[in-house]
Protein backbone atom coordinates (compact mmCIF):
# COMPACT_ATOMS: atom_id res chain seq x y z
CA UNK A 1 0.00 0.00 0.00
CA UNK A 2 1.27 3.47 -0.87
CA UNK A 3 2.20 5.80 1.92
CA UNK A 4 -0.17 8.78 2.02
CA UNK A 5 1.24 12.25 1.29
CA UNK A 6 1.73 13.79 4.72
CA UNK A 7 3.30 16.97 3.35
CA UNK A 8 0.68 18.83 1.30
CA UNK A 9 2.92 21.92 1.04
CA UNK A 10 5.58 20.14 -1.01
CA UNK A 11 3.98 20.81 -4.44
CA UNK A 12 3.69 24.48 -3.51
CA UNK A 13 7.33 24.52 -2.43
CA UNK A 14 8.28 22.92 -5.75
CA UNK A 15 6.23 25.49 -7.65
CA UNK A 16 7.93 28.33 -5.79
CA UNK A 17 11.30 26.76 -6.55
CA UNK A 18 10.39 26.55 -10.25
CA UNK A 19 9.34 30.21 -10.29
CA UNK A 20 12.60 31.21 -8.67
CA UNK A 21 14.53 29.12 -11.19
CA UNK A 22 12.71 30.76 -14.09
CA UNK A 23 13.35 34.25 -12.73
CA UNK A 24 17.01 33.38 -12.29
CA UNK A 25 17.35 32.10 -15.87
CA UNK A 26 15.51 35.09 -17.31
CA UNK A 27 17.58 37.54 -15.28
CA UNK A 28 20.86 35.79 -16.14
CA UNK A 29 20.22 36.48 -19.82
CA UNK A 30 18.41 39.79 -19.36
CA UNK A 31 20.75 41.82 -17.16
CA UNK A 32 23.66 41.89 -19.63
CA UNK A 33 21.22 42.77 -22.42
CA UNK A 34 19.66 45.53 -20.29
CA UNK A 35 23.09 46.85 -19.38
CA UNK A 36 24.14 46.74 -23.02
CA UNK A 37 21.08 48.76 -24.01
CA UNK A 38 21.85 51.17 -21.17
CA UNK A 39 25.35 51.65 -22.56
CA UNK A 40 23.92 52.32 -26.02
CA UNK A 41 21.46 54.80 -24.57
CA UNK A 42 24.19 56.44 -22.51
CA UNK A 43 26.18 57.03 -25.68
CA UNK A 44 23.13 58.54 -27.34
CA UNK A 45 22.39 60.74 -24.35
CA UNK A 46 26.04 61.76 -24.17
CA UNK A 47 25.94 62.83 -27.80
CA UNK A 48 22.71 64.75 -27.20
CA UNK A 49 24.35 66.42 -24.19
CA UNK A 50 27.51 67.35 -26.10
CA UNK A 51 25.62 68.55 -29.15
CA UNK A 52 23.14 70.37 -26.94
CA UNK A 53 26.05 72.18 -25.26
CA UNK A 54 28.01 73.29 -28.30
CA UNK A 55 29.89 76.40 -27.27
CA UNK A 56 29.27 79.77 -28.84
CA UNK A 57 32.77 79.75 -30.31
CA UNK A 58 32.17 76.38 -32.00
CA UNK A 59 28.71 77.49 -33.18
CA UNK A 60 30.27 80.50 -34.83
CA UNK A 61 32.92 78.30 -36.44
CA UNK A 62 30.59 75.58 -37.81
CA UNK A 63 27.76 77.99 -38.61
CA UNK A 64 24.85 76.54 -36.63
CA UNK A 65 23.56 76.58 -33.06
CA UNK A 66 22.80 73.70 -30.68
CA UNK A 67 19.07 73.57 -31.53
CA UNK A 68 19.84 73.13 -35.23
CA UNK A 69 22.53 70.57 -34.37
CA UNK A 70 20.09 68.54 -32.23
CA UNK A 71 17.41 68.58 -34.90
CA UNK A 72 19.85 67.67 -37.70
CA UNK A 73 21.36 64.81 -35.68
CA UNK A 74 17.92 63.42 -34.92
CA UNK A 75 16.90 63.57 -38.57
CA UNK A 76 20.19 62.00 -39.62
CA UNK A 77 19.73 59.15 -37.17
CA UNK A 78 16.60 58.10 -39.02
CA UNK A 79 18.90 56.80 -41.74
CA UNK A 80 20.93 54.85 -39.23
CA UNK A 81 17.74 53.24 -37.95
CA UNK A 82 16.49 52.49 -41.45
CA UNK A 83 19.76 50.75 -42.25
CA UNK A 84 19.74 49.03 -38.89
CA UNK A 85 16.30 47.59 -39.60
CA UNK A 86 17.69 45.54 -42.48
CA UNK A 87 20.52 43.80 -40.68
CA UNK A 88 18.81 43.84 -37.31
CA UNK A 89 16.14 41.64 -38.89
CA UNK A 90 18.91 39.22 -39.83
CA UNK A 91 20.20 39.46 -36.25
CA UNK A 92 16.76 38.61 -34.84
CA UNK A 93 16.45 35.61 -37.16
CA UNK A 94 19.98 34.47 -36.30
CA UNK A 95 19.33 34.66 -32.57
CA UNK A 96 16.11 32.61 -32.88
CA UNK A 97 17.61 29.97 -35.19
CA UNK A 98 20.80 29.60 -33.16
CA UNK A 99 18.80 29.38 -29.93
CA UNK A 100 16.47 26.73 -31.33
CA UNK A 101 19.39 24.67 -32.67
CA UNK A 102 21.17 24.88 -29.31
CA UNK A 103 17.99 23.78 -27.53
CA UNK A 104 17.70 20.80 -29.87
CA UNK A 105 21.39 19.92 -29.42
CA UNK A 106 22.15 20.58 -33.12
CA UNK A 107 25.37 22.51 -32.68
CA UNK A 108 26.58 22.20 -36.28
CA UNK A 109 23.40 23.89 -37.44
CA UNK A 110 23.85 26.62 -34.84
CA UNK A 111 27.35 27.38 -36.13
CA UNK A 112 26.14 27.46 -39.72
CA UNK A 113 23.29 29.84 -38.88
CA UNK A 114 25.72 32.15 -37.07
CA UNK A 115 28.12 32.20 -40.03
CA UNK A 116 25.37 32.91 -42.54
CA UNK A 117 23.88 35.63 -40.38
CA UNK A 118 27.16 37.54 -40.13
CA UNK A 119 27.92 37.39 -43.87
CA UNK A 120 24.38 38.29 -44.91
CA UNK A 121 24.29 41.20 -42.47
CA UNK A 122 27.52 42.61 -43.94
CA UNK A 123 26.03 42.50 -47.45
CA UNK A 124 22.89 44.30 -46.30
CA UNK A 125 24.98 46.81 -44.33
CA UNK A 126 27.12 47.61 -47.36
CA UNK A 127 24.04 48.16 -49.50
CA UNK A 128 22.50 50.37 -46.79
CA UNK A 129 25.66 52.48 -46.59
CA UNK A 130 25.66 53.14 -50.35
CA UNK A 131 21.98 54.11 -50.34
CA UNK A 132 22.41 56.33 -47.27
CA UNK A 133 25.39 58.16 -48.74
CA UNK A 134 23.92 58.80 -52.17
CA UNK A 135 20.32 59.54 -51.14
CA UNK A 136 20.93 61.64 -48.02
CA UNK A 137 20.04 65.09 -49.45
CA UNK A 138 16.88 63.83 -51.08
CA UNK A 139 15.71 61.81 -48.07
CA UNK A 140 16.33 64.70 -45.69
CA UNK A 141 14.29 66.92 -47.98
CA UNK A 142 11.42 64.41 -47.80
CA UNK A 143 11.62 64.66 -44.01
CA UNK A 144 11.05 68.38 -44.27
CA UNK A 145 14.66 69.51 -43.77
CA UNK A 146 15.69 72.42 -45.93
CA UNK A 147 18.52 74.92 -46.05
CA UNK A 148 20.96 74.78 -43.16
CA UNK A 149 19.13 71.94 -41.40
CA UNK A 150 19.46 69.80 -44.52
CA UNK A 151 23.15 70.64 -44.98
CA UNK A 152 24.04 69.74 -41.39
CA UNK A 153 22.01 66.53 -41.61
CA UNK A 154 23.89 65.48 -44.75
CA UNK A 155 27.22 65.88 -42.94
CA UNK A 156 26.01 63.56 -40.19
CA UNK A 157 24.62 60.94 -42.59
CA UNK A 158 27.67 60.86 -44.89
CA UNK A 159 30.06 60.34 -41.98
CA UNK A 160 28.03 57.69 -40.15
CA UNK A 161 27.38 55.77 -43.39
CA UNK A 162 31.08 54.87 -43.56
CA UNK A 163 30.66 52.59 -40.55
CA UNK A 164 27.35 50.95 -41.49
CA UNK A 165 28.73 47.69 -42.97
CA UNK A 166 30.78 47.15 -39.81
CA UNK A 167 27.80 47.97 -37.59
CA UNK A 168 25.92 45.21 -39.44
CA UNK A 169 28.65 42.68 -38.64
CA UNK A 170 28.63 43.80 -35.01
CA UNK A 171 24.84 43.35 -34.73
CA UNK A 172 24.80 39.89 -36.31
CA UNK A 173 27.82 38.67 -34.35
CA UNK A 174 26.34 39.74 -31.04
CA UNK A 175 23.02 38.16 -32.07
CA UNK A 176 24.78 34.85 -32.66
CA UNK A 177 26.35 34.90 -29.22
CA UNK A 178 23.02 35.77 -27.59
CA UNK A 179 21.37 32.84 -29.34
CA UNK A 180 24.01 30.56 -27.84
CA UNK A 181 22.97 31.78 -24.38
CA UNK A 182 25.95 34.13 -23.98
CA UNK A 183 24.74 37.69 -23.36
CA UNK A 184 27.79 38.75 -21.34
CA UNK A 185 30.32 38.81 -24.18
CA UNK A 186 28.16 41.17 -26.29
CA UNK A 187 27.94 43.38 -23.21
CA UNK A 188 31.73 43.56 -22.90
CA UNK A 189 32.04 44.28 -26.62
CA UNK A 190 29.53 47.12 -26.44
CA UNK A 191 31.23 48.49 -23.33
CA UNK A 192 34.47 48.76 -25.30
CA UNK A 193 33.07 50.34 -28.45
CA UNK A 194 30.80 52.73 -26.56
CA UNK A 195 33.80 54.01 -24.63
CA UNK A 196 35.54 54.63 -27.96
CA UNK A 197 32.43 56.32 -29.34
CA UNK A 198 32.07 58.68 -26.39
CA UNK A 199 35.78 59.54 -26.38
CA UNK A 200 35.88 60.43 -30.08
CA UNK A 201 32.62 62.42 -29.89
CA UNK A 202 33.91 64.37 -26.88
CA UNK A 203 37.18 65.14 -28.64
CA UNK A 204 35.74 66.27 -31.97
CA UNK A 205 32.30 67.81 -31.31
CA UNK A 206 33.75 70.82 -29.49
CA UNK A 207 37.40 70.30 -30.54
CA UNK A 208 39.28 69.36 -27.37
CA UNK A 209 43.10 69.65 -27.05
CA UNK A 210 43.41 71.64 -30.25
CA UNK A 211 41.61 69.05 -32.41
CA UNK A 212 39.23 70.35 -35.07
CA UNK A 213 35.72 71.23 -33.84
CA UNK A 214 33.44 69.19 -36.12
CA UNK A 215 30.05 69.65 -34.44
CA UNK A 216 27.54 66.95 -35.41
CA UNK A 217 30.10 65.41 -37.75
CA UNK A 218 32.25 64.62 -34.70
CA UNK A 219 29.38 62.62 -33.19
CA UNK A 220 28.97 60.66 -36.42
CA UNK A 221 32.72 60.04 -36.60
CA UNK A 222 32.68 58.53 -33.11
CA UNK A 223 29.92 56.14 -34.14
CA UNK A 224 31.59 55.07 -37.39
CA UNK A 225 35.01 54.43 -35.84
CA UNK A 226 33.61 52.54 -32.84
CA UNK A 227 31.41 50.34 -35.05
CA UNK A 228 34.43 49.40 -37.13
CA UNK A 229 36.48 48.47 -34.07
CA UNK A 230 33.53 46.50 -32.69
CA UNK A 231 33.10 44.53 -35.90
CA UNK A 232 36.71 43.34 -35.94
CA UNK A 233 36.51 42.47 -32.26
CA UNK A 234 33.38 40.36 -32.88
CA UNK A 235 34.99 38.59 -35.84
CA UNK A 236 38.07 37.78 -33.77
CA UNK A 237 36.01 36.37 -30.89
CA UNK A 238 33.70 34.29 -33.09
CA UNK A 239 36.13 32.94 -35.68
CA UNK A 240 39.40 33.30 -33.78
CA UNK A 241 38.51 31.14 -30.78
CA UNK A 242 37.50 27.52 -30.60
CA UNK A 243 33.83 27.80 -29.63
CA UNK A 244 31.15 30.29 -28.60
CA UNK A 245 28.33 29.80 -26.13
CA UNK A 246 27.97 28.63 -22.58
CA UNK A 247 29.50 25.41 -21.25
CA UNK A 248 27.42 22.47 -22.45
CA UNK A 249 25.90 24.49 -25.30
CA UNK A 250 29.11 25.72 -26.92
CA UNK A 251 29.58 25.30 -30.67
CA UNK A 252 32.12 26.20 -33.34
CA UNK A 253 31.41 28.70 -36.11
CA UNK A 254 33.17 27.63 -39.33
CA UNK A 255 35.08 30.29 -41.26
CA UNK A 256 33.76 30.05 -44.82
CA UNK A 257 32.52 32.87 -47.07
CA UNK A 258 30.34 30.72 -49.31
CA UNK A 259 26.61 30.78 -48.57
CA UNK A 260 24.17 27.96 -49.26
CA UNK A 261 20.69 28.78 -50.49
CA UNK A 262 18.56 26.64 -48.10
CA UNK A 263 20.13 28.24 -45.01
CA UNK A 264 20.10 31.74 -46.52
CA UNK A 265 16.48 31.31 -47.56
CA UNK A 266 15.48 30.17 -44.08
CA UNK A 267 17.21 33.16 -42.46
CA UNK A 268 15.65 35.56 -44.97
CA UNK A 269 12.23 34.04 -44.36
CA UNK A 270 12.62 34.89 -40.69
CA UNK A 271 14.46 38.18 -41.18
CA UNK A 272 12.35 39.94 -43.80
CA UNK A 273 9.19 40.29 -41.66
CA UNK A 274 11.27 41.62 -38.73
CA UNK A 275 13.10 44.04 -41.03
CA UNK A 276 9.86 45.11 -42.66
CA UNK A 277 8.34 45.61 -39.21
CA UNK A 278 11.12 48.03 -38.30
CA UNK A 279 11.04 49.75 -41.69
CA UNK A 280 7.30 50.26 -41.31
CA UNK A 281 7.96 51.69 -37.88
CA UNK A 282 10.50 54.13 -39.31
CA UNK A 283 8.15 55.12 -42.12
CA UNK A 284 5.52 55.89 -39.51
CA UNK A 285 8.07 57.97 -37.60
CA UNK A 286 8.99 59.85 -40.78
CA UNK A 287 5.41 60.93 -41.46
CA UNK A 288 4.84 61.59 -37.79
CA UNK A 289 8.04 63.62 -37.42
CA UNK A 290 7.20 65.71 -40.46
CA UNK A 291 4.16 67.00 -38.61
CA UNK A 292 6.35 67.85 -35.61
CA UNK A 293 9.05 69.53 -37.71
CA UNK A 294 6.39 71.89 -39.02
CA UNK A 295 5.72 73.03 -35.42
CA UNK A 296 9.18 74.59 -35.14
CA UNK A 297 12.71 73.74 -34.05
CA UNK A 298 12.01 74.10 -30.32
CA UNK A 299 9.03 71.72 -30.37
CA UNK A 300 10.91 69.19 -32.47
CA UNK A 301 13.94 69.41 -30.16
CA UNK A 302 11.58 68.93 -27.18
CA UNK A 303 10.06 65.87 -28.82
CA UNK A 304 13.48 64.32 -29.31
CA UNK A 305 14.45 65.13 -25.74
CA UNK A 306 11.35 63.25 -24.53
CA UNK A 307 12.19 60.29 -26.78
CA UNK A 308 15.79 60.20 -25.52
CA UNK A 309 14.85 60.29 -21.83
CA UNK A 310 11.84 57.99 -22.11
CA UNK A 311 14.13 55.47 -23.82
CA UNK A 312 15.66 54.84 -20.39
CA UNK A 313 12.44 53.14 -19.30
CA UNK A 314 12.50 50.93 -22.41
CA UNK A 315 15.71 49.21 -21.33
CA UNK A 316 14.19 46.51 -19.09
CA UNK A 317 11.58 45.72 -21.72
CA UNK A 318 14.15 45.46 -24.51
CA UNK A 319 16.56 43.38 -22.42
CA UNK A 320 13.84 41.04 -21.16
CA UNK A 321 12.50 40.74 -24.71
CA UNK A 322 15.95 39.63 -25.90
CA UNK A 323 16.18 37.11 -23.08
CA UNK A 324 12.73 35.73 -23.90
CA UNK A 325 13.64 35.34 -27.58
CA UNK A 326 16.57 33.10 -26.57
CA UNK A 327 14.67 31.14 -23.91
CA UNK A 328 11.59 30.57 -26.06
CA UNK A 329 13.78 29.44 -28.97
CA UNK A 330 15.78 27.04 -26.81
CA UNK A 331 12.66 25.70 -25.08
CA UNK A 332 10.89 24.99 -28.36
CA UNK A 333 14.06 23.41 -29.75
CA UNK A 334 14.03 21.08 -26.75
CA UNK A 335 10.34 20.31 -27.31
CA UNK A 336 9.09 22.21 -24.22
CA UNK A 337 6.47 24.78 -25.31
CA UNK A 338 4.98 25.09 -21.81
CA UNK A 339 8.42 25.99 -20.50
CA UNK A 340 8.59 28.72 -23.14
CA UNK A 341 5.27 30.10 -21.92
CA UNK A 342 6.43 30.17 -18.30
CA UNK A 343 9.61 32.02 -19.23
CA UNK A 344 7.55 34.61 -21.13
CA UNK A 345 5.15 35.39 -18.30
CA UNK A 346 7.99 35.46 -15.79
CA UNK A 347 9.76 38.08 -17.90
CA UNK A 348 6.50 40.01 -18.31
CA UNK A 349 5.97 40.30 -14.55
CA UNK A 350 9.56 41.42 -14.06
CA UNK A 351 9.28 44.02 -16.82
CA UNK A 352 6.04 45.38 -15.44
CA UNK A 353 7.70 46.21 -12.12
CA UNK A 354 10.70 47.91 -13.73
CA UNK A 355 8.83 49.96 -16.30
CA UNK A 356 6.03 51.05 -14.01
CA UNK A 357 8.62 52.42 -11.59
CA UNK A 358 10.39 54.34 -14.35
CA UNK A 359 7.15 55.61 -15.85
CA UNK A 360 5.97 57.03 -12.53
CA UNK A 361 9.34 58.72 -12.03
CA UNK A 362 9.00 60.50 -15.37
CA UNK A 363 5.40 61.46 -14.60
CA UNK A 364 6.17 63.11 -11.26
CA UNK A 365 9.62 64.57 -11.98
CA UNK A 366 9.83 65.40 -15.73
CA UNK A 367 11.74 68.69 -15.34
CA UNK A 368 14.43 66.99 -13.25
CA UNK A 369 15.20 64.38 -15.89
CA UNK A 370 15.01 66.82 -18.78
CA UNK A 371 17.34 69.30 -17.07
CA UNK A 372 19.98 66.59 -16.80
CA UNK A 373 20.13 66.46 -20.57
CA UNK A 374 18.99 69.81 -21.96
CA UNK A 375 20.37 73.23 -21.03
CA UNK A 376 17.79 75.26 -22.96
CA UNK A 377 14.97 76.17 -20.49
CA UNK A 378 12.54 76.76 -23.36
CA UNK A 379 13.03 73.20 -24.63
CA UNK A 380 12.66 71.79 -21.09
CA UNK A 381 9.40 73.68 -20.55
CA UNK A 382 8.03 72.48 -23.89
CA UNK A 383 9.05 68.86 -23.26
CA UNK A 384 7.82 68.40 -19.65
CA UNK A 385 4.12 67.67 -20.41
CA UNK A 386 5.15 65.24 -23.14
CA UNK A 387 7.40 63.30 -20.77
CA UNK A 388 4.57 63.05 -18.22
CA UNK A 389 2.30 61.47 -20.81
CA UNK A 390 5.06 59.16 -22.06
CA UNK A 391 5.63 57.85 -18.53
CA UNK A 392 2.00 56.75 -18.23
CA UNK A 393 2.32 54.38 -21.19
CA UNK A 394 5.75 52.90 -20.34
CA UNK A 395 4.38 49.65 -18.76
CA UNK A 396 2.54 48.90 -22.00
CA UNK A 397 5.69 49.57 -24.03
CA UNK A 398 7.49 46.94 -21.94
CA UNK A 399 4.62 44.51 -22.44
CA UNK A 400 4.88 44.89 -26.21
CA UNK A 401 8.67 44.39 -26.23
CA UNK A 402 8.52 41.20 -24.15
CA UNK A 403 5.69 39.46 -26.02
CA UNK A 404 7.11 40.43 -29.42
CA UNK A 405 10.41 38.91 -28.24
CA UNK A 406 8.57 35.69 -27.37
CA UNK A 407 6.85 35.54 -30.76
CA UNK A 408 10.17 36.10 -32.54
CA UNK A 409 11.80 33.30 -30.58
CA UNK A 410 8.99 31.02 -31.74
CA UNK A 411 9.48 32.02 -35.37
CA UNK A 412 6.33 34.14 -35.54
CA UNK A 413 7.80 37.27 -37.11
CA UNK A 414 4.92 38.09 -39.45
CA UNK A 415 2.27 38.99 -36.89
CA UNK A 416 4.40 41.75 -35.27
CA UNK A 417 4.81 43.14 -38.81
CA UNK A 418 1.05 43.29 -39.32
CA UNK A 419 0.58 44.90 -35.91
CA UNK A 420 3.26 47.49 -36.68
CA UNK A 421 1.65 48.32 -40.04
CA UNK A 422 -1.63 49.06 -38.29
CA UNK A 423 -0.39 50.84 -35.17
CA UNK A 424 2.68 52.78 -36.32
CA UNK A 425 1.47 53.88 -39.74
CA UNK A 426 -2.31 53.84 -39.86
CA UNK A 427 -3.16 54.54 -36.22
CA UNK A 428 -0.29 56.76 -35.05
CA UNK A 429 -0.21 58.94 -38.14
CA UNK A 430 -3.98 59.35 -38.44
CA UNK A 431 -4.54 60.05 -34.73
CA UNK A 432 -1.44 62.26 -34.71
CA UNK A 433 -2.79 64.28 -37.63
CA UNK A 434 -6.10 64.70 -35.83
CA UNK A 435 -4.55 65.81 -32.53
CA UNK A 436 -1.70 67.90 -33.96
CA UNK A 437 -3.13 69.43 -37.13
CA UNK A 438 -6.85 69.59 -36.34
CA UNK A 439 -6.98 70.12 -32.57
CA UNK A 440 -3.57 71.87 -32.43
CA UNK A 441 -2.41 70.04 -29.29
CA UNK A 442 1.26 70.17 -30.35
CA UNK A 443 3.67 67.88 -28.52
CA UNK A 444 0.95 66.77 -26.06
CA UNK A 445 -1.15 65.57 -28.97
CA UNK A 446 1.84 63.76 -30.44
CA UNK A 447 2.51 61.85 -27.20
CA UNK A 448 -1.18 60.96 -26.84
CA UNK A 449 -1.17 59.55 -30.37
CA UNK A 450 1.92 57.49 -29.55
CA UNK A 451 0.23 56.26 -26.36
CA UNK A 452 -2.86 55.08 -28.27
CA UNK A 453 -0.53 53.30 -30.69
CA UNK A 454 1.11 51.54 -27.73
CA UNK A 455 -2.21 50.40 -26.22
CA UNK A 456 -3.23 48.64 -29.42
CA UNK A 457 0.20 47.16 -30.08
CA UNK A 458 0.54 45.65 -26.58
CA UNK A 459 -3.03 44.30 -26.64
CA UNK A 460 -2.64 42.63 -30.02
CA UNK A 461 0.68 40.87 -29.34
CA UNK A 462 -0.55 39.59 -25.95
CA UNK A 463 -3.69 38.26 -27.67
CA UNK A 464 -1.56 36.53 -30.31
CA UNK A 465 0.64 34.89 -27.71
CA UNK A 466 -2.33 33.65 -25.69
CA UNK A 467 -3.74 32.01 -28.80
CA UNK A 468 -0.82 29.55 -28.70
CA UNK A 469 -0.31 29.12 -32.44
CA UNK A 470 3.36 30.03 -31.96
CA UNK A 471 3.96 26.62 -30.34
CA UNK A 472 3.80 24.78 -33.68
CA UNK A 473 5.29 27.30 -36.12
CA UNK A 474 8.80 25.81 -36.02
CA UNK A 475 7.64 22.20 -36.38
CA UNK A 476 5.35 23.06 -39.30
CA UNK A 477 8.19 24.92 -40.96
CA UNK A 478 10.49 21.92 -40.45
CA UNK A 479 7.99 19.66 -42.22
CA UNK A 480 7.66 22.01 -45.20
CA UNK A 481 11.43 22.42 -45.46
CA UNK A 482 12.00 18.66 -45.27
CA UNK A 483 9.32 18.04 -47.92
CA UNK A 484 10.93 20.61 -50.22
CA UNK A 485 14.37 19.06 -49.73
CA UNK A 486 12.95 15.59 -50.44
CA UNK A 487 11.30 16.82 -53.61
CA UNK A 488 14.55 18.38 -54.84
CA UNK A 489 16.89 15.54 -53.91
CA UNK A 490 14.52 12.63 -54.41
CA UNK A 491 15.76 11.09 -51.16
CA UNK A 492 13.99 10.20 -47.96
CA UNK A 493 14.30 12.88 -45.30
CA UNK A 494 13.81 12.18 -41.62
CA UNK A 495 11.45 14.61 -39.97
CA UNK A 496 11.89 15.82 -36.39
CA UNK A 497 10.43 13.52 -33.78
CA UNK A 498 7.17 14.56 -32.09
CA UNK A 499 9.12 15.29 -28.93
CA UNK A 500 10.77 18.20 -30.74
CA UNK A 501 7.60 19.70 -32.20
Amino acid sequence: METPDLNPTEPQATEQSDKKSHRKKVWRLAWPAITEQLLNLTVGLNEVFLIGHISKEVSARVGYDSATALAATSLGQFFTWIGLAGYNGIGIATTALVARSVGAGEHDKAGNYARHGIIMAFIVGLFSAIVMYTMAPFMLFLLGAEGQLQQVGVLFVHTSALGMPFFAVLVAGNASMRGSGDTRTPLLIMLTINAINVAIAWLFINGQFGLPAMGVQGAALGAAVSWTVGAFLVLFLIFGRHKIGRIGNAFKVPFKLRLDWPTSNLILGQALPSSAEQWIFQIGIIFFSRMLVSLGTVTYAAHNAVVSIDSISFLPGIGLGMAVTVLVGQSLGAGKPEEAMRFTFTAYKMGLVFMTTMGLSFFFFPEFFLSLLIADPEVVKEAAPGLRIAGLFDPLVGTAFIFIGALRGAGDTRFPLYVRMFTSVVLRVSVGFLLIEVFHLGLVGARLAMGIDTIFMASLVVWRFRQGKWKTIWSNRDKKLAAAQQKVSGTQVTLPSPDHE
